[in-house]
């Protein structure tokens, strides 16, 4: 079942016809993605971009699913690079282990 995230949807009407694309094009997504359209910890990310596509104008349940499936790959991809543990080891000291951050940190000095 779709989330509901009553902050988005709440200026909207949808009709009941609207509403069935969604959440077929929420659970296509998430079978395309390998993964419970509940369950998952990040179902209602998915869930909103399912939204945001549904309001840019698409009707389409295959293309829908399709391109929140894909943008979810790279969301997670991205997330996954930035929550990387690094371990650098300054010239003469002690390997100390870092977090990228994604804040722009610089590493200069490092190897």
């Amino acid at each position: 079942m779709l989330p509901i995230d009553h902050t988005i949807t709440s200026p909207h009407l949808l009709r009941a016809a609207d509403w069935l694309v969604l959440q077929a094009a929420h659970e296509s997504a998430s079978k395309n993605l390998g993964r419970s359209p509940n369950g998952h910890r990040y179902s209602d990310r998915l869930a909103r971009q399912v939204l945001r596509l549904f309001e840019l104008g698409h009707r389409d349940i295959a293309i829908i699913a399709a391109v929140a499936a894909q943008t979810e790959r790279a969301q997670a991809q991205h997330s996954y690079s930035l929550n990387k543990i690094l371990t650098l080891v300054p010239a003469n000291e002690q390997a100390r282990q870092y977090r990228l951050s994604g804040c722009g940190q610089s590493l200069d000095g490092y190897h």
